[in-house]
């Protein structure tokens, strides 16, 4: 299918540990295949609140490295639980940390917000959408979405128990790969 391995950042939205985050990013890279690289983030509790007066000059370490896995990374995933009808605060400051310093700019990216419920993480997806769309990211409707009832369509154990969630992460993976295909014809 592509010629390149795809370097892959996938980002857990939530520091609790073994969070459906992260889980979720693991069995996303068991179902991508021998065609990506994936390095999952879950580390967003280290990076410190965002502070506006520093983030052109910062030199904080963690801030550093968050750059930089942006900058090694072919493309990127978000996946994120919705917390009190929006974005986890952790991941919005870690996100502002990359405003002014470029990385997400035309950076292929899919985004998934997960939920219990039937709504799915939906005011999750929207606010982080927004965010993304102001860093000038590349994502649209095929490699975006919302995951209800996330408890009966995949287990405690980390696997994908729905066949319709499976398609619908091979179709992310699948218009993530074309744009970045599609990214590196372009230069």
């Amino acid at each position: 299918m592509k010629s390149k391995t795809v370097k892959v950042l996938a980002i857990s939205g939530s520091i609790n540990p073994g969070a459906t985050a992260g889980r979720l990013l693991q069995a996303i890279a068991r179902l991508a295949g021998t065609g990506f690289q994936f390095t999952i983030f879950e580390g967003l509790g280290d990076i410190p609140h965002f502070n506006p007066q520093l983030s052109d000059s910062t030199t904080n370490e963690q801030v550093l490295a968050w750059r930089n896995l942006w900058k090694q990374a072919d493309a990127v995933i978000i996946c994120t639980p919705e917390y009190a009808f929006g974005l986890p605060g952790v991941l919005k400051d870690a996100l502002d940390w990359l405003v002014g310093s470029g990385e997400v700019y035309h950076k292929p990216l899919a985004a998934l917000s997960y939920s219990p419920s039937m709504m799915g993480g939906e005011n999750a997806l929207s606010t982080l959408l927004l965010t993304l769309k102001a860093q000038n990211a590349d994502f649209d409707e095929s490699t975006t979405s919302t995951i209800p009832a996330i408890r009966q369509r995949f287990s405690l154990e980390g696997e994908i128990t729905d066949p319709t969630l499976s398609t619908l992460l091979t179709k992310v993976l699948e218009s993530l790969a074309n744009k970045c295909e599609k990214k590196t014809d372009s230069h």
